[in-house]
């Protein structure tokens, strides 16, 4: 199973990323990305193995 959580601003994935990380949970993708489509994120897993997508489509303003 895969679940998305959409933030409203690349920032807010970025800072996301570092909360969890500072928490101990591992990225298996690494570092937010921004991809040419439009949006940035990651992936980490739940402790159920489920596949959690974290990003955004919005833009800095």
């Amino acid at each position: 199973m895969e679940i998305g959580i959409w933030l409203p601003k690349f920032s807010d994935v970025d800072r996301e990323y570092e909360r969890l990380m500072t928490l101990g949970v591992k990225s298996f993708t690494g570092e937010p990305v921004t991809y040419p489509f439009g949006i940035r994120n990651f992936y980490v897993a739940d402790p159920e193995g489920n596949l959690l997508e974290i990003g955004s489509r919005g833009h800095e303003e």
